[in-house]
């Protein structure tokens, strides 16, 4: 008989934006979740959780995001994360995305050569940027198509604003 695993404690959070409220959630080693609300969602009120052993991390976030929102480079470095969900190819994609810096772009296929697959694996590179679970922490907008724009999990109209906000035209 197995021992099951314990839950891993998490705490909710929300930080309003015009486009609709981002939640997020940390785990006990870090931010594991960021949604961002698709046009199609309805509004919707989630309770936020408060503990005085997340408060700092969730403090930091929010202090990023407003600089970020704000036209400030920001790099969220200081926000520990927690990738734990994702596969280990995922992560090595998640990883690479941390490195193209604000105001930059890169394709699926820069990506996957980066990585060292060649262009051969820019599919799988684009099936791990859009199950990115921390857009924005983790820049899947800077990642275009190479024949345009792209998709993002949010819709593309949060994907413009993000790249209107590091002033990348496209």
């Amino acid at each position: 008989m197995t021992t099951p695993k314990p839950a891993i404690q998490t705490i909710g959070f929300r930080f309003d934006h015009p486009l609709g409220p981002i939640h997020g959630w940390f785990s006990t080693r870090g931010l594991a979740s960021l949604v961002l609300p698709r046009e199609e969602d309805r509004p919707h009120h989630a309770k936020v959780t408060h503990s005085s052993v997340h408060e700092h991390r969730v403090s930091a976030l929010c202090a990023a995001l407003e600089r970020y929102f704000a036209g400030q480079p920001e790099s969220f470095e200081a926000v520990p994360l927690d990738f734990g969900n994702g596969t280990p190819f995922q992560q090595k994609v998640w990883n690479a995305l941390r490195k193209i810096p604000w105001g930059h772009t890169a394709t699926y296929g820069e990506i996957s050569e980066l990585l060292g697959y060649g262009r051969r694996a820019s599919r799988a590179v684009g099936q791990a940027v859009g199950h990115n679970p921390l857009p924005i922490v983790v820049p899947c907008h800077r990642i275009l198509a190479c024949n345009g724009l792209g998709g993002f999990s949010a819709g593309l109209t949060w994907k413009r604003e993000l790249l209107r906000i590091e002033k990348i035209t496209h």
